[in-house]
């Protein structure tokens, strides 16, 4: 009798044990669901939504179900805060070096990232192990609609960029339109009636199968059609408003800061109204969140499903006077909203630790069982999460530093060698005449103090002298004058760490005269007072044109700005010429395609080609609409009336303004950990920035001066460390070693002590 009860238990023990670990094999990480069911995954994201501007803040129902009911990061950021390489990170958890989508438009939804890229997002990976995976919105800016990416079983994917009405939507692979009308064609709504079908359907059919959902939405993305019964909403919007709010110009920052002034009233009426608006196509995204999550709760899912919300990036409106847009390293536009919930996932709680959108594709493997791929560079969060691990248990060492890059270091090719354009300046003429606006440089060099002078020579160019000495008279500026074959180049003022910076307006430079005053004041020549050409081809002017010195500037200038404009469209209808002359040379070259040669050439030519056309229609485009506004390495904007299709409506008027440049290329080194929070930049111009940001929260004040040689020497160490890693091991540090001053612990890390800034501004 006892040998028949051993050899029973016996073989209950083996059973058991046999079916415990089947069971740990099926059974994700942190998913302790009795029914032995994987949990289903639904990614939620925005497009543009700030966090450091206060925009979570008008999403009630978001909060209520994501930060009540889920842990909310509040150190979230995105390692490049632009829409299509900060979403293929996320696609791919890949920093942006090892993915090379470097912009919104290069290598965005290209041959190569079809080949390379897509076949190994987390949705790729999430559809061969059995999950319902399915993509509704915006994909990435390139998007044609001509094919279904790689890993979606149900794929509904915007046609290019973000729009709320008037669009083109991919149904799985089948391109279908969109108008106007609300709601069907509203985009948020659409998103979110089919999302909800797609699980209710799914579930029906396969009740056993996990699904893993992508919603994402256009908001708050312009052109911030809200929808109509939110149109009145936050009529009067101010979280935007913040200590950087027009602070300007920067002389201590990068060279679009330096370059953007204040700005005018017109500009801050329209980032009150950009803010608005953009606050009212959340209000959609936030009925979409209470949508799904009743869906959820009356399906029985709720207990069992992941939800993250993020962003792909930040944004900035107004912030050091740069009317709007992102791109900047700041925190206002690489500081993002992160949130999830989900089983395990501890309710109402901030949790403070670093996390990155390179993050979210190993996080989503890990919730569906899968170990994270060597290449990918981000880390699962779910470790930080798990409310099951034992109290005596240390945390895992986690990451207290990463990298944010935009763009790559391009090179030209001078005299038959290849030069890095470390400086991208405007046309010298340009420069010369913005900074003769200023009134230090239209004085003569005999006033005591003065260091320079802007003189018009006998060809009627401005040009820019250095008095030989300070209130050296009359005499020492006519020797000057005539000794200087060049004139002193006006480069060191605008780079030279000593230099004053360029406090230069954006106005005379991208504006029409008449578009260049704010709404409330008279333009700065009228009709009244200008010259004209008369039939017999001679010239006429009002008398208004020489009753003050100043007039007869504003209308040269004006007439100036008309030279330019001809002379860009100019330009222009020439590289068109161009493109026509070298399109039917095309077989003369490549020989008709004929043999391996000419296949290659043709391959090399077409690619070739569709840059080139791609250009010659933006060129197109802009002599069309009479674009004055775009000025060479500057990325500008203009704004009408007829902007905003749907209310509340722009009724000031036009006006341009520029928000980046072609420079704007850097690679920094943003640190939070117990004793230091900083970010540390390096401009492809060579320039440096160091912001503390325990000391100066809103970024005000450059401190690299205040670094000494040795700690920049070891921030410079650390950042060509991240530019070059590759995989989760390496693009994750937390120690270093001790030659750079800091501890080997897990859980705190000693830095090189700085000095402070000797001077701080005031708002």
């Amino acid at each position: 009798m006892a040998g028949r009860l051993l050899l029973f238990l016996t073989v209950l023990v083996t059973l058991g044990h046999a079916h415990f670990q089947s069971g740990q094999r099926l059974k994700p990480r942190l998913q302790r669901d009795r029914r032995n069911i994987r949990p289903n995954i639904i990614l939620v994201l925005t497009d543009d939504q700030d966090l450091e501007l206060g925009s979570m803040q008008a999403m009630n129902k978001t909060r209520r179900i994501m930060e009540e009911g889920g842990t909310s990061f509040s150190n979230a950021f995105v390692t490049t805060p632009m829409c299509c390489p900060s979403r293929s990170s996320m696609l791919t958890g890949k920093y942006v070096h090892n993915h090379n989508t470097y912009t919104n438009n290069e290598n965005c939804s290209s041959m190569s990232w079809q080949r390379q890229h897509e076949p190994r997002t987390f949705g790729v990976y999430l559809n061969s192990t059995g999950y319902r995976t399915a993509f509704f919105g915006k994909y990435l800016n390139e998007y044609n609609g001509s094919y279904v990416p790689a890993g979606w079983r149900e794929w509904l994917g915007l046609v290019k960029n973000s729009r709320f009405y008037n669009y083109t939507m991919s149904r799985n692979g089948v391109r279908e339109k969109h108008g106007a009308l609300y709601p069907q064609d509203y985009l948020t709504d659409l998103i979110t009636a089919e999302s909800i079908r797609y699980f209710r359907s799914s579930k029906r059919v396969y009740p056993h199968r996990p699904v893993l959902m992508v919603l994402s939405h256009a908001a708050p993305h312009g052109p911030e059609d809200s929808a109509p019964q939110y149109s009145n909403a936050f009529p009067n919007a101010s979280q935007h408003i913040t200590p950087s709010y027009n602070y300007a110009p920067n002389p201590d920052k990068h060279w679009i800061m330096r370059y953007t002034g204040p700005m005018r009233p017109i500009h801050m009426e329209f980032t009150n109204m950009l803010q608005r608006k953009r606050l009212q196509t959340l209000l959609s995204v936030d009925d979409s969140m209470d949508k799904l999550y009743n869906m959820l709760v009356e399906m029985g899912e709720l207990e069992n499903t992941y939800i993250i919300y993020t962003s792909d990036h930040g944004y900035h409106i107004g912030q050091f006077g740069l009317v709007k847009g992102k791109s900047m390293p700041y925190e206002f536009d690489i500081r993002v909203p992160f949130y999830i919930r989900g089983p395990n996932v501890e309710q109402g709680s901030i949790n403070p630790h670093m996390v990155l959108n390179i993050d979210l594709a190993p996080t989503i493997l890990d919730i569906a069982g899968l170990d994270t791929p060597a290449d990918m560079d981000g880390k699962s969060i779910l470790t930080l999460l798990d409310t099951d691990k034992p109290v005596n248990r240390k945390p895992k060492v986690w990451r207290d530093s990463f990298l944010v890059e935009r763009g790559k270091l391009l090179h030209q090719r001078v005299e038959g060698k290849e030069v890095s354009q470390e400086e991208n300046f405007l046309p010298k003429h340009q420069r010369v005449k913005d900074l003769c606006q200023r009134a230090e440089y239209q004085t003569p060099c005999q006033q005591t103090g003065q260091k320079w002078q802007c003189v018009e020579d006998a060809t009627g160019k401005l040009r820019l002298f250095k008095c030989k000495n300070e209130g050296g008279g009359a005499k020492n500026f006519q020797r000057g004058v005539a000794g200087h074959k060049h004139p002193i180049s006006i480069k060191s003022q605008m780079y030279h760490h000593n230099s004053d910076g360029c406090n230069c307006d954006l106005r005379p430079l991208n504006l029409h005269p008449a578009m260049m005053r704010p709404f409330n004041k008279k333009p700065f020549f009228s009709k009244k007072s200008e010259c004209s050409i008369l039939s017999n081809t001679t010239v006429t002017c009002d008398t208004g044109v020489y009753q003050s010195l100043q007039a007869w500037k504003d209308h040269k200038l004006h007439i100036d700005h008309e030279i330019e404009t001809l002379q860009t469209k100019i330009k222009n209808l020439r590289e068109v010429r161009g493109h026509l002359k070298k399109a039917l040379q095309y077989d003369h070259v490549t020989g008709g395609g004929r043999g391996k040669g000419g296949a290659r050439d043709k391959k090399a030519w077409l690619l070739k080609e569709q840059k080139r056309r791609k250009k010659m229609r933006k060129l197109i485009k802009r002599i069309r609409n009479n674009d004055t506004c775009s000025m060479p390495g500057l990325t500008c904007f203009t704004h009408d009336n007829q902007h905003w299709h749907t209310a509340p409506y722009w009724t000031l008027g036009p006006f341009c303004a520029c928000t980046s440049a072609n420079n704007n290329t850097y690679w920094c080194l943003r640190t939070i950990n117990e004793t230091h929070n900083f970010l540390f930049c390096e401009f492809a111009t060579g320039f440096l920035e160091y912001f503390d940001l325990n000391t100066d929260p809103y970024q005000l004040i450059n401190a690299v001066s205040s670094l000494d040689r040795t700690v920049l020497n070891q921030l410079h160490v650390q950042l060509m460390e991240l530019r070059g890693c590759r995989g989760h091991k390496q693009c994750n540090p937390r120690t270093r070693s001790v030659e750079l001053g800091m501890t080997h612990t897990s859980t705190r890390r000693k830095w090189p002590r700085v000095k402070k800034p000797s001077s701080s501004r005031t708002l």
